[in-house]
């Protein structure tokens, strides 16, 4: 049986998550089913006979900004299935029955950090992004101060306030800050003996004033039981160069297409009064509903999908299929552009920062 599990069963899923996840500490996992399974979702296939749980998905959910909306999305997590029930279907199951309730509450799309790209692209997840990688550079180090966030509501509010304002002048798409959203990060880096600090820089002394004031650069994150690791850095590029490692691949599906073109739009340069309408044919072997031919209208303030009549008239076509449309319209559709060079005038998500690790 598949179904969504009482608050009161959520626990039973951590043998599942012990045996698939076995890197993580107890700490954490003490952690995560006491904050993060408040309000998340964990569909799961359950043994009728034994009422084990043998195969799951979690449904994280996160206050996404998508270009000009912002959205109630999913962060799809903690994928499993038991050992000896793997290579069953279980899985598909449970993904393809995800995305159908998705659907229903018309979510514009659902992201995940793959183990392997290759379990999700038959479900027509695309890779849109890596999670940024960053460290300070020499200046940040020699000129920044370091300086804890207490665990209180000032500085969650002072946290969250910051970050917010400088992902929204460099993204279009990324999960919003709140100081809630800071009080489960300050705990979720705990778990690890982690902390979150400010990276700041005093400046000379004001006419009239005793002294200077620290004025925030940067934020970032430290955890790990053993040797500390960079969980999180957000600073300027004058402080900051690439890390030495291989940032782990951002996954997404467009769910809800209709939804979801409403946070497209025309590019300025194409003109105030430019308006495209586009022949669009779909398909989706997945979300029934997604496929078929719409018609799409299109301009610098609205996006806005049809049903198709026969009789209506348009200035181009596209043919396409879901993964196609998830990857072009999140900045990874390069190749498509070539064939039909009217779609270089549409305005893509591609400035993207996804960093949440559960």
């Amino acid at each position: 049986m598949i179904r969504y599990l009482r608050q009161e069963e959520k626990r039973r899923t951590l043998p599942l998550w012990r045996e698939a996840f076995y890197q993580d500490s107890e700490a954490f996992l003490e952690y995560y089913y006491r904050e993060k399974t408040r309000d998340n979702r964990i569909l799961a296939k359950v043994e009728e006979e034994t009422g084990r749980i043998v195969s799951m998905v979690h449904r994280n959910p996160y206050r996404v900004q998508a270009g000009e909306m912002a959205w109630d999305i999913d962060y799809v997590v903690a994928a499993a299935t038991t050992k000896d029930r793997q290579r069953q279907g279980l899985m598909r199951g449970l993904l393809t029955r995800m995305m159908e309730d998705m659907y229903g509450e018309e979510m514009g799309f659902c992201f995940l950090m793959p183990a392997d790209v290759k379990i999700y692209e038959p479900f027509d997840f695309v890779t849109i992004c890596e999670q940024p990688s960053l460290k300070l550079n020499p200046k940040g180090e020699r000129e920044l101060k370091a300086e804890r966030l207490a665990d209180d509501g000032r500085d969650k509010e002072r946290a969250a306030r910051w970050m917010d304002r400088w992902l929204m002048e460099r993204y279009q798409v990324f999960a919003r800050r709140t100081p809630e959203y800071v009080g489960r990060l300050l705990g979720e880096l705990a778990s690890e003996d982690g902390w979150m600090e400010f990276l700041t820089i005093s400046h000379p002394v004001d006419q009239g004033k005793e002294r200077g004031r620290d004025e925030i650069q940067g934020i970032r994150c430290w955890w790990g039981l053993g040797e500390k690791e960079q969980r999180m850095l957000l600073a300027g590029d004058v402080w900051t160069k690439p890390a030495d490692r291989k940032p782990p691949l951002i996954m997404a599906r467009i769910i809800h297409l209709k939804k979801f073109l409403t946070a497209i739009r025309l590019r300025p340069g194409s003109g105030k009064e430019r308006c495209l309408s586009v022949r669009l044919k779909v398909e989706d072997r997945l979300c029934r509903d997604n496929e078929g031919t719409f018609l799409w209208v299109i301009d610098r303030e609205t996006s806005r999908l049809f049903s198709w009549e026969d009789n209506m008239k348009v200035q181009v076509s596209l043919k396409i299929t879901i993964a196609e449309l998830t990857g072009w319209l999140f900045g990874r559709g390069t190749g498509l552009c070539g064939e039909n060079p009217w779609m270089r005038e549409i305005q893509v998500l591609d400035r993207i920062f996804l960093d949440e690790i559960v």
